[in-house]
């Protein structure tokens, strides 16, 4: 499967951390206050690229389409979804007639409104995600349900360490959280990304 170049971007930034942050395993689990920090470090910056790489791959998507028909006024099916999910939102009344009669004109200003709403995220969790990618034109059926619910549990835990003042005791598993990252969650992203990359 081919990966895009911003999916390469990523999985070469989050081996960058785990390179650089994470601390060597210990198989007794017993880690030094610092390392327990580093760990910690680790799950946010993590966080933070899955939450970047997301919000990139959507804004991508529309902006490409958006050109594209443009260019070429052939169909879209992104764009056809974002209208259809900003068609509420967006009022055309105070707008001049040449505008609010160009289609053109609306296509700009419900993708440029998508794309405020992709700014506006803070999070990866199922509901993040959804409002992110169901606009775009993806579908329920295309997420894994057992995916979503491990991104709700990654970005709980994200909350609990960036919310959690230092006396309290949060303790995370470096290898656990490792397995969570690399194995359950990245190859979930590895596959939707070639869907959205198929999306027209």
């Amino acid at each position: 499967m081919a990966k895009s170049t911003r999916l390469k971007k990523l999985i070469k930034r989050i081996d960058f951390l785990e390179d650089h942050i994470l601390p060597s395993e210990r198989l007794n689990g017993n880690y030094s206050k610092k390392e327990v920090d580093l760990i910690k470090s680790f799950v946010l910056l993590v966080h933070a690229e899955f939450e970047e790489y997301l919000e990139d791959k959507a804004k991508e998507k529309a902006q490409k389409s958006l050109q594209n028909w443009i260019a070429s006024r052939k169909k879209s099916s992104c764009l056809k979804s974002i209208l259809a999910f900003s068609g509420n939102d967006i009022n055309y009344e105070n707008e001049r007639k040449v505008n609010k009669n160009s289609i053109e004109f609306r296509m700009n200003r419900a993708v440029n409104h998508y794309l405020g709403m992709i700014n506006k995220n803070n999070g990866v969790k199922e509901n993040d995600i959804l409002n992110i990618f169901i606009p775009l034109g993806l579908e329920m059926n295309d997420f894994d349900d057992t995916w979503l619910s491990i991104m709700d549990s990654f970005g709980a835990t994200r909350g609990n360490i960036a919310h959690n003042a230092i006396g309290i005791q949060l303790t995370l598993d470096r290898t656990t959280e490792l397995d969570r990252i690399k194995n359950q969650i990245l190859p979930e992203i590895i596959r939707l990304d070639a869907v959205i990359e198929k999306l027209v």
